[in-house]
């Protein structure tokens, strides 16, 4: 027993620091970089030859198409301020998106998907089959997957990094993300119910719904019938939501209002539906593309309006 102890001992002994090496990679190999020519269907478009895994392929827009969405973390929110003083209510988004793949085909309703990975983790808490993808495409294991359904013309090459200019100041996104979760809650806080009364009369209901079926008629419980049960810690989409300021430097959204979940929970971050594109100002199609211009500036804004708005 012994023997069998000790031989035991020694080969978990060698098989440690075999499995810390598979499990913690420590460099990357880098993206392979092809050198190709920025395809362009009209002189409006054409572009000097990017660095890119694939080829980019700069088509016009429309107002069928549409442009994929980007991967964002929430980092809170602050009050900015414009040239009249007045006070604007913004969230700070972080953007960092990588294309990892393309899918194949098309889905029922005609559209492409495109699959994005943002945000660096450990490998320690990521998969093998996925430390495999992130391997082959030479990045570091991503902490979020997210699929887009793009039309054909919008389809971007797999090694793409996303620029933050992809969205333009006074533009309008839509933010989708996970509300905070409230756990199981009344129907005062989760309803908005006023309440029973406070005085006598009233016996251990004073924060009860009061009475959900009636005795004979109906004789029933309503379906849809607003009850106590577990409040928040679902996907929600904040739409219309417009685009203040652009962070060039450090990847940052400013975006007007509020956006569901808390502070450092990831978003999906997209053009609004129901505010499309003026014909006259289209977006980057099919993604904003560096040229390596030096004169641009780092903070991006809406300008200002032209009247004072306390001005009577």
């Amino acid at each position: 027993v012994g023997l069998m102890r000790a031989a035991i001992l020694r080969s978990v002994a060698l098989a440690r620091p075999l499995a810390r090496s598979l499990r913690f990679p420590v460099q990357y190999a880098p993206l392979t970089r092809l050198s190709t020519q920025v395809a362009a269907t009209s002189s409006e478009n054409s572009a000097e030859p990017q660095e890119s895994t694939g080829e980019i392929k700069v088509s016009r827009w429309t107002p069928r198409s549409r442009r994929s969405g980007v991967i964002g973390r929430k980092m809170g929110m602050m009050q900015l301020w414009d040239d009249w003083g007045e006070v604007k209510l913004v969230t700070v988004l972080e953007v960092d998106s990588i294309v990892t793949k393309v899918g194949d085909g098309l889905t029922s309703l005609g559209f492409a998907q495109l699959q994005m990975a943002g945000f660096e983790k450990s490998s320690f808490n990521t998969k093998g089959p996925q430390m495999g993808e992130f391997k082959k495409l030479g990045i570091p294991p991503k902490a979020k997957l997210w699929g887009f359904q793009v039309t054909s013309d919008a389809l971007l090459p797999v090694g793409l990094k996303m620029d933050v200019r992809h969205f333009f100041p006074g533009q309008y996104v839509d933010v989708q993300g996970k509300t905070k979760g409230k756990g199981f809650q009344g129907v005062m806080k989760r309803h908005g119910f006023g309440g029973q009364a406070k005085t006598h009369g009233v016996s251990k209901t004073h924060r009860h719904l009061g009475s959900t079926g009636g005795c004979q008629n109906p004789g029933r419980v309503f379906k849809g019938k607003k009850m106590p049960g577990n409040m928040g810690n679902k996907t929600q989409t904040a739409q219309c939501l417009q685009v203040y300021r652009i962070d060039v430097e450090r990847n940052l959204l400013f975006v007007s209002g509020s956006v569901p979940g808390a502070t450092g929970d990831f978003v999906k971050i997209s053009d609004a539906k129901r505010r499309p594109f003026d014909p006259e100002n289209p977006p980057p199609f099919p993604t904003f593309i560096p040229t390596g211009d030096t004169d641009t500036p780092a903070i991006l804004e809406i300008p200002p309006a032209a009247k004072d708005p306390f001005d009577d």
